[in-house]
């Protein structure tokens, strides 16, 4: 498992979203302005037109939008059992592998293990979903930035109205997010599965000592 826990990640973009969402709607300058923009910018030679008008501005748009999949994504990650579910339960699953038990019981037990699986491995599987939907959404937006630089005309910068309808997303601010949140989902992705095929191993584990006992 890597330093960081996929949770802790979770948590800690989400708290990073807010943050975001809270100066783009204050202080726009301190991200738009911001030497990761610039150094982005600059690296990957991409440079737009600003649109100066609050009306057409993306950013009041997407610090809403952040704010609300911030919130999104805390919510669902208290609502999904993670892995310290899986150790509070195997005490309790053990003693009900009983070969003495009545044939009824047994009958039902038997489909405990693969329901205990699905309902405890449920975090990552739902998790490992999100962030690869994610990662795909953000690499297409970075990809749409990128390729479209050094397309617009000079005359751009001298009229709001050249901008309009999806040119607006191409922007150095809303190119960088969109790369930093690709590599952040990609980050969640790869760590989701390692503690998914982690948990499950150790459900193997467990399940291998039983029947070595039986």
């Amino acid at each position: 498992m890597g330093l960081l826990s996929s949770k802790t990640l979770i948590q800690a973009h989400a708290v990073l979203l807010v943050v975001i969402a809270g100066y783009l709607i204050k202080n726009p300058e301190f991200i738009t302005d911001s030497d990761l923009v610039f150094m982005m910018g600059e690296a990957l030679k991409i440079d737009f037109p600003a649109v100066t008008s609050p009306t057409q501005s993306p950013f009041v748009f997407c610090s809403v939008l952040l704010f609300t999949g911030a919130v999104t994504d805390l919510i669902l990650l208290t609502s999904l059992p993670y892995h310290d579910a899986l150790d509070e339960a195997l005490p309790y699953i053990r003693p009900l592998r009983n070969g003495n038990l009545p044939a009824e019981d047994l009958q039902v037990l038997a489909k405990l293990p693969e329901y205990i699986t699905k309902s405890l491995t449920m975090y990552w599987n739902v998790w490992v979903g999100i962030s690869a939907l994610r990662f795909g959404v953000y690499g297409g937006i970075s990809f749409f930035i990128y390729q479209a630089r050094g397309s617009y005309l000079a005359s751009s910068y001298n009229t709001a109205a050249a901008v309009s309808g999806l040119d607006r997303l191409k922007d150095r601010v809303v190119f960088t997010f969109a790369f930093m949140e690709m590599m952040v989902w990609f980050w969640v992705f790869v760590t989701c599965r390692e503690e998914r095929q982690q948990k499950l191993t150790k459900l193997l584990e467990d399940a291998r000592e039983e029947a070595r006992h039986s």
